[in-house]
């Protein structure tokens, strides 16, 4: 039952695709650098104003790598296996996830006031079960404000990734229903436009839910799954492929000084550094490396990305509430910096990387559920201890 494989017939022909093989150092540096300038735009908002727009390259980035595990496998074998696609995503995310709610919760009992414990205890719960963007919709006002918000607030974005993973295995075998591989192309560039279409309406009449809701971010997903399908029609000449690097970069970096939370973002301007992903995603497929992009400390702080992200909001939020004076002094910014650094690299090396690829869980999917159920159930319980408390 778990490993029930959906069935569709082998498509008559498979082109290769771009990147579907070998080391993707510009895709590293992507999630290096983006998740630089939200570290950056959360300890200093007033001088990084439009950093959260990192979010939207991440997205591509996802987007781009699981289209291309999702359709590889439907072209190898004219097939998906759903719970082993959510097994191996449970496996990679689900540990340090919730390693870090637990902390939080161990954390906001002795640090945070009593009047805060429920608003912790109810969003660690809704980040447990990956539907914290949805929590936050009705008070949210385009702003994250930690006076209004908790130390995990910033899993709304993993919440939102999530429920594509959870999604997307089945739009792409939808997809693959259409023989040719230009109505495939087309219906998902139709999907995109939709996405694209109801993020600058919701953006223009609702801002804080178009900040949070899944529905608006899709086309950002299908921006990088598009150039999976793609493959080689999307391979560059040398030349080209450096200028769409550079055009690339500059649009990741562009929105950073000049987007606040009076601009209407996401709207279509979220299009900007997603674009730019895929324009630097282009460029790395086609050969185009550049020396400080491929560089071992750029390779390495995409490599921890996800654990680095997983604990700096937490530091930023808690810690006023563990010094004297109850503000981060700017020495205390860089420790976070530090801080933050160091427990992902422990994080990735003692959680992550033996959970997901520990043979016992490799070798059984349900064990997978297994785990994820008590993972689950896990921090809830540790949440609605504080409500009980």
């Amino acid at each position: 039952m778990l490993n029930r494989q959906v069935q569709l017939a082998p498509p008559p022909d498979v082109p290769g695709r771009l990147g579907s093989d070998g080391f993707r150092p510009e895709i590293q540096a992507i999630r290096a650098v983006s998740i630089t300038l939200v570290v950056a735009g959360h300890l200093w908002p007033t001088r990084f104003p439009g950093a959260v727009t990192a979010l939207d390259a991440f997205f591509v980035v996802s987007g781009y790598l699981i289209g291309a595990q999702l359709i590889r496998e439907i072209e190898r074998t004219g097939s998906v296996r759903i719970t082993r696609f959510y097994a191996r995503r449970v496996r990679r995310l689900l540990p340090a996830a919730s390693l870090v709610l637990v902390c939080v919760v161990v954390a906001a009992f002795f640090l945070v006031p009593r009047t805060r414990w429920t608003d912790y205890a109810h969003e660690v719960m809704a980040s447990a079960l990956y539907g914290e963007n949805w929590l936050l919709v009705p008070d949210f006002s385009g702003v994250i404000d930690p006076a209004d918000f908790t130390a995990v607030t910033h899993y709304w974005s993993l919440s939102l990734e999530e429920q594509f993973y959870l999604c997307w295995p089945w739009v792409l075998l939808l997809l693959f229903m259409l023989r040719a591989p230009w109505a495939r192309f087309t219906g998902l560039a139709v999907l995109g436009l939709a996405s694209l279409a109801l993020s600058v309406y919701v953006t223009a009449v609702a801002k804080g839910p178009a900040y949070l809701v899944t529905p608006v971010r899709v086309y950002e997903f299908v921006i990088g799954t598009m150039l999976a399908l793609g493959g080689t029609r999307f391979v560059l000449p040398k030349a080209t492929a450096a200028a769409a690097s550079l055009l690339g970069w500059a649009a990741i970096l562009l929105p950073v000084p000049f987007i606040d939370h009076y601009s209407p973002y996401p709207g279509a301007i979220a299009l900007i550094p997603a674009v730019g992903a895929a324009l630097v995603i282009v460029a790395d497929a086609s050969g185009r490396h550049w020396r400080l992009t491929s560089s071992a400390p750029m390779q390495l702080l995409g490599d921890l990305s996800y654990s680095v992200y997983l604990w700096h909001y937490p530091l930023i939020i808690l810690t006023p509430y563990a010094v004297p004076g109850g503000v981060l002094t700017e020495w205390m910014r860089w420790g976070v910096i530090v801080a933050s650094v160091v427990l992902a690299y422990s994080t990735k090396r003692l959680v992550e990387d033996p959970v997901r690829t520990w043979p016992l869980l490799v070798d059984s999917t349900r064990l997978t559920f297994v785990a994820m159920v008590a993972c689950m159930a896990t921090v809830c319980l540790a949440a609605g201890a504080l409500l009980w408390a």
